[in-house]
């Protein structure tokens, strides 16, 4: 067979959708991947399976309970010798309850790809809780939503399935690809030639132009700013050309796009 050539940004596609195939129920999609003598450790004592087969046999009862929501994604490439691949990443898995309690866990997990007979097949994968952070179990907050509470309420209004799908991608400056969820963000603000991505987790440096961004953004995303996109369901109220946000930050309102903005934040949500 020829060499194979794939870019990191192919084989970090390849790995994020294999995990949310796994979150997702997709257990056809997940195993298709896989080696025959696929390799799994998992976080509990019993994830420890040598074997396609035997991971099925221990999946089996995952695989028929309700698909998990997966938020603060990240994989990164980190090396690749002859026919091995190897990526490693993180993201936190949450789970609504039927009486409305959420739980949440922190996920590290190492993926090692290896190419058989021409093709890229996933030979081993390592996943575990982060220690510091253990499984949490609360209750939703009663009180007025915040900047805390908002991504917990967005969740209860969306079918898990469809929001696994529906995630902003960014590669950062430092190479890192980032895969917020589209209500997690705050707003954009452009930095020469990249752009700063605000989020309600924490704030990273994304390469590419303001512009270019905003083409790929839903449309709950406006230009408000030469500088600036924001979220509109993050904007609490705008006065004197000012947006103040729900988390109390202000941001400048170009005269040219007052108006606009005061018109899309007057329409209903759709």
């Amino acid at each position: 067979m020829g060499k194979l050539f794939i870019s990191e940004e192919e084989l970090i596609r390849m790995t994020m959708e294999n995990v949310r195939s796994f979150y997702n129920r997709n257990k056809g999609y997940t195993t298709a991947a896989m080696t025959d003598d696929f390799m799994w450790i998992g976080s509990n004592e019993f994830q420890w399976c040598e074997g396609l087969d035997e991971f099925l046999r221990v999946t089996k009862n995952e695989y028929e309970e309700p698909p998990v929501l997966l938020s603060d994604e990240e994989y990164h490439l980190l090396f690749h010798e002859h026919n091995t691949w190897v990526v490693y990443g993180r993201y936190k898995a949450t789970v609504v309850l039927e009486d409305e309690s959420v739980i949440h866990a922190h996920v590290r997990g190492t993926y090692i790809w290896r190419k058989i007979k021409g093709e890229l097949r996933l030979a081993h994968v390592h996943g575990s809780h982060a220690q510091d952070i253990p499984l949490n179990q609360m209750p939703l907050p009663q009180e007025k939503l915040t900047e805390h509470s908002a991504f917990f309420d967005y969740m209860k209004r969306m079918d898990s399935v469809n929001a696994n799908t529906e995630k902003l991608t960014f590669r950062g400056t430092d190479g890192m690809f980032h895969y917020p969820h589209e209500a997690e963000v705050r707003y954009l603000k452009a930095a020469n030639q990249n752009c700063i991505v605000h989020t309600s987790t924490g704030d990273f440096e994304a390469t590419g132009l303001l512009a270019k961004h905003l083409e790929k953004l839903p449309p709950q995303f406006m230009r408000i700013h030469k500088s600036y996109v924001v979220n509109l369901t993050h904007i609490a109220s705008i006065c004197r050309y000012k947006a103040t946000l729900t988390n109390g930050q202000i941001l400048p309102i170009s005269k040219a796009r007052y108006m606009d903005l005061k018109r899309s934040l007057a329409e209903p949500p759709k």
